[in-house]
C-alpha cells in the first residue's frame, strides 16, 4: 500500500511531521527536562511509515531534489545510524537517553547517510549553545575545571570520576540542538537544491 501523493507533496508533509515532532522535543525538554518515550516512538513510526509507504526513489529520499521514500530497510539504517552516532555520548554521561532515542527516530526520516549529516549539525548546534550558555552564565572557569578533570582522568587510564547527570555546572535542554540543527541541516539541504 503506498499513498497517491505527489513527491513535492509527500516530502512538504514529511518535513513539517519532522519540524512538528522536534518542536514537541523542545516543549517537553524546556518543560519537564526529558524527551518523552511516547514522543520517540511516535516520531520512529511517522519517520517509518513516510519511507514505507510513500512515492519510491532510491536517491536521498525525503530531502533529494526529486524526493521519495527509501524504503523501510532505509529507514531502519537510519534509525540505527542516529543511534549508534549519539551513544557513545550518552555512555559517558555526557547526554541524556531521550537525546539518543530523538536522533534514532530522527534518523527514520533522513536514512543513513543523511542521518550523519543531520547528526553533525545537532552536535555542532549543541556546541554553539554550550559555549554561549557557559560565557552567559559566566561559568567558563568551573566548565573547564571539569573538562580538565575528565582528560586528566582518561590521560591516566583511568575512567573519569565524573557524573555529568549530578556534577554538570548547568544542565542544558538538549532538544533545543535537535532545533537548531535541523534548521542548520534543511538550509544545508535546500541550498543544495
Amino acid at each position: 500500500m503506498t499513498f497517491d501523493w505527489s513527491p513535492l507533496t509527500w516530502q512538504a508533509w514529511g518535513i513539517a511531521a519532522l519540524i512538528l515532532c522536534t518542536l514537541v522535543a523542545v516543549e517537553s525538554d524546556q518543560r519537564v527536562q526529558r524527551i518523552p518515550n511516547s514522543l520517540v516512538m511516535a516520531t520512529l513510526c511517522v519517520g517509518l511509515a513516510l519511507h514505507t509507504l510513500g512515492p519510491v526513489n532510491n536517491r536521498d529520499g525525503l530531502f533529494d531534489n526529486y524526493p521519495g521514500a527509501l524504503g523501510l530497510w532505509p529507514s531502519l539504517l537510519g534509525v540505527l545510524t542516529g543511534f549508534l552516532i549519539f551513544l557513545p555520548l550518552h555512555l559517558v554521561r555526557a547526554m541524556g537517553a531521550g537525546d539518543v532515542k530523538f536522533m534514532a527516530a530522527m534518523g527514520a526520516f533522513t536514512g543513513p547517510s543523511q542521518a550523519l549529516v543531520l547528526a553533525l549539525c545537532v552536535l555542532i548546534a549543541g556546541g554553539v549553545m554550550s559555549i554561549f550558555v557557559m560565557w552567559w552564565r559566566q561559568q567558563s572557569r568551573a566548565v573547564l575545571g571539569q573538562v580538565r578533570h575528565i582528560f586528566a582522568s582518561w590521560l591516566h587510564g583511568q575512567p573519569p570520576l565524573f557524573d555529568a547527570r549530578t556534577q554538570s555546572v548547568y544542565r542544558m535542554p538538549y532538544a533545543l540542538a535537535f532545533a537548531l540543527g535541523l534548521s542548520g541541516f534543511l538550509s544545508l539541504r535546500m541550498a543544495a537544491f
